[in-house]
């Protein structure tokens, strides 16, 4: 299976074949990424994207790289990303684009946010840090809200529930890192893989 960049639901269908490979169910799944059955099956299907937070905790779940789960590329002594091959996938963010390689200590993203009122909500294990590069967001953590502008930066556990809005009338670029969680405390939540089971 490889990715191209013309098919629109490449990660569902990528998130469903790992799901099938370990055996484990959507409601399994779902539980440790804190979705319900029905929205991680629409992920799959294609009918709803879903947030880089969601990625991130997926992409931990498999015990594997965020770069890993959104697009197949052969392991290497180091990941390059030249900054004319980049390639963004749409998310509920925004769009994304991968800048970390298969490395399992932190996940680097570009996010292009455009301007919502709706801003999905996300919390999952590790710590995230967040650049703005061009434009303003304010970032919900908790009852908290905190305004960034161009050259701010904000560091904060993941565990707390967070959001995202940008603001003004154009795109806001920003760089986001997330650490990696513990995941041999992760995988004890869910059963072992079974590559021959393949039920949803």
């Amino acid at each position: 299976m490889s990715a191209h960049p013309t098919d629109e639901n490449w990660i569902g269908r990528r998130i469903a074949s790992l799901r099938r490979e370990r055996g484990w169910t959507l409601a399994v799944v779902g539980q440790r990424v804190g979705l319900s059955t029905t929205q991680l099956s629409r992920i799959e299907s294609g009918g709803r994207q879903s947030s880089v937070g969601t990625l991130i905790e997926l992409a931990r779940v498999f015990e594997m790289s965020l770069s890993e789960l959104v697009a197949q590329e052969p392991a290497q002594t180091f990941h390059l990303v030249r900054a004319g091959d980049h390639a963004p996938y749409d998310s509920a963010n925004g769009a994304m684009t991968p800048l970390s390689g298969h490395y399992p200590g932190i996940s680097a993203v570009l996010l292009t946010i455009q301007p919502s009122s709706d801003a999905p909500t996300a919390h999952h294990s590790g710590e995230e840090w967040l650049y703005i590069l061009h434009g303003s967001v304010e970032v919900s953590i908790g009852n908290e809200r905190v305004h960034l502008e161009s050259g701010d930066a904000l560091h904060f556990p993941s565990a707390h529930a967070h959001s995202v809005r940008g603001l003004g009338d154009g795109p806001t670029r920003a760089l986001l890192v997330s650490t990696a969680s513990n995941l041999q405390e992760a995988s004890t939540h869910l059963p072992p893989a079974n590559p021959d089971a393949s039920r949803s």
